[in-house]
């Protein structure tokens, strides 16, 4: 016997519960627990915060809820009959298209394709106004899963559990074992058939929303979103056909300082990651600020603070962020150089994918380009004002 709704099925903490041999109780911390207590808001009890940790109020909601079912002992713990009955309520028939929290993800959250708390939240994009950058994102991720270019995009914890052939082993184990600090990664890979496809794991903690981001190297730290860091993969995804990584080191568009970028090892790698990374915090800027009411947000930020968030980034943030070979520390040793550089590539970042709908596109692209325009100001005139930097998610102001 195992579990049957969307929510629960293949988790193998709850699966040991149903089949008795494991006992969910405080002080467990896990995404099972979350997926326990998301069950128990939805049935009305108050489990406390989607967290992940099984306390106090987790455990006086499941007794609630054993009472109301007349399972006993009502103890605080999530055995085979509790997670049997929570998996009962849960559960929607047909397993493909039911539950219509899920929408238009609900087929492949049940194949395990896509992770629960991700399908409930690229659904939600899916709600907002058509307008939206929210909306493009999830269309579009919605589109490539569709297609099959997205195999999948799950928790790290359960990457190991794809029952897919076409994912290579290495592949499976690289999105398995992400590294505790980062939010996620998008890894690009060719499939047993050559064709070329992409899958995405989230952290753990970030899905519960217990992830902070450490600038380094003065270690202050800024609160991790999950939604933005979904933003944030999608758009790495479709921004993949850029090749980026293939630009010459003797492109004078591209580096200020061709002979140091071709005497370093894959300088157009960490120039990509740089533009990708610029490219893809901006998108989720965006989302952030819709979230927060502010449509128009990208519209109307002045390029000086872009141009100021982008350094931030460039100049005063540690460089094993983008897997720096040394060129970006040569860079920063000089005011005008730093600037020079952080010019020509946010004049290569506009030409990336910010959304799928043309004015908005624009807007972002330009945004970038007159950014640009100000980091050669800067370059030339040390003393020109320069604004707190916005634009780009985690704003430098967000680390505290």
């Amino acid at each position: 016997m195992s579990l049957m709704s969307k929510r629960f099925s293949g988790d193998p903490v709850l699966e040991k519960c149903l089949a008795g041999s494991h006992r969910m109780m405080e002080p467990e911390e896990n995404l099972s627990v979350m997926r326990v207590q998301e069950a128990l808001r939805r049935l009305d009890k108050d489990p406390g915060i989607l967290d992940g940790i099984f306390g106090v109020k987790t455990g006086a909601a499941v007794s609630e809820f054993k009472r109301e079912q007349r399972l006993f002992p009502d103890d605080p713990v999530v055995g085979e009959g509790t997670s049997g009955r929570l998996d009962m309520f849960m559960f929607h028939d047909p397993v493909i298209s039911g539950d219509a929290d899920f929408g238009e993800l609900a087929g492949f959250v049940a194949e395990h394709r896509v992770e629960p708390f991700v399908g409930l939240e690229l659904a939600n994009l899916l709600r907002k106004s058509f307008e939206s950058q929210r909306h493009d994102l999830g269309r579009a991720m919605l589109d490539r899963l569709t297609s099959g270019d997205c195999s999948a995009i799950v928790a790290a914890s359960r990457a190991r559990g794809l029952n897919d052939d076409r994912i290579p082993e290495n592949v499976i184990e690289e999105l398995a074992e992400l590294p505790r600090d980062a939010s996620g990664v998008t890894v690009s890979f060719e499939d047993s058939n050559g064709r070329q496809r992409s899958a995405i794991a989230l952290n753990d903690l970030l899905i519960r929303g217990r992830m902070v981001l450490t600038h380094h190297p003065d270690g202050r730290q800024a609160k991790a979103s999950f939604r933005g860091q979904l933003a944030h993969e999608l758009t790495h995804m479709r921004n993949e056909g850029a090749n980026l990584e293939h630009t010459p080191t003797f492109d004078t568009d591209t580096f200020l300082d061709p002979v140091l970028a071709a005497n370093l090892p894959n300088t157009a790698f960490v120039f990509m990651h740089f533009a990708n990374e610029m490219n893809a915090r901006h998108v989720t800027w965006i989302t952030e600020r819709e979230d927060a009411g502010d449509p128009f947000a990208a519209r109307f930020l002045p390029p000086a603070e872009l141009c100021a968030a982008a350094h931030f980034y460039f100049a005063e943030t540690g460089l094993r962020l983008f897997f720096d070979n040394g060129y970006m520390a040569n860079m920063v040793q000089s005011h005008e150089k730093t600037y020079r550089q952080l010019a020509l590539w946010l004049r290569r970042t506009a030409q990336l994918t910010f959304t799928s709908k043309p004015e908005q596109q624009e807007i972002s692209a330009r945004l970038f380009r007159d950014a640009a325009d100000v980091a050669d100001v800067i370059a030339a005139d040390p003393n020109t004002h320069r604004p707190i930097g916005r634009g780009l998610f985690p704003e430098p102001g967000d680390f505290h």
